[in-house]
């Protein structure tokens, strides 16, 4: 998709030999086109625009990690989910980002999605991961 188009709305001068009930029909598309034109206009927005949602948990590590229990919560997609992509990994304590890379082992399970040990942690600290599942 290239550039939006210059013009956003239907001009009443356009339709000058129009009816009258023509006005609330121009009034109405105008304002879908003005409310599509503002939200293609660099504000589509992840929680608003696109079928996802975000999750975020304290994920605590035990000593013996890698081994540990999985995570699993309830999908609110209306689909079955196709991504779980990690968008921040912080230390909980000192809230600095993780700077080795992580990874998110993910499986849909009927309408829930359960997270394996995310590799790429240390054992025995607590981190704020935050997730987009879309």
């Amino acid at each position: 998709m290239g550039k939006l188009p210059t013009q956003k709305k239907i001009l009443r001068e356009d339709l000058k030999d129009a009816p009258s009930w023509v006005t609330p029909l121009v009034d109405t598309v105008n304002s879908f086109m003005e409310t599509i034109y503002q939200t293609l206009n660099k504000n589509v927005t992840l929680s608003e625009n696109v079928a996802c949602f975000i999750k975020e948990l304290v994920y605590k590590t035990p000593s013996t990690y890698p081994v540990m229990e999985n995570i699993e919560f309830i999908n609110q997609l209306k689909t079955k989910p196709i991504g779980v992509q990690l968008l921040q990994a912080v230390d909980r304590q000192t809230y600095q980002p993780v700077l080795t890379a992580v990874y998110v082992p993910w499986v849909s399970n009927n309408d829930s999605i359960v997270i394996s040990p995310i590799v790429g942690l240390a054992a025995d600290k607590t981190y704020i991961i935050r997730l987009l599942i879309s």
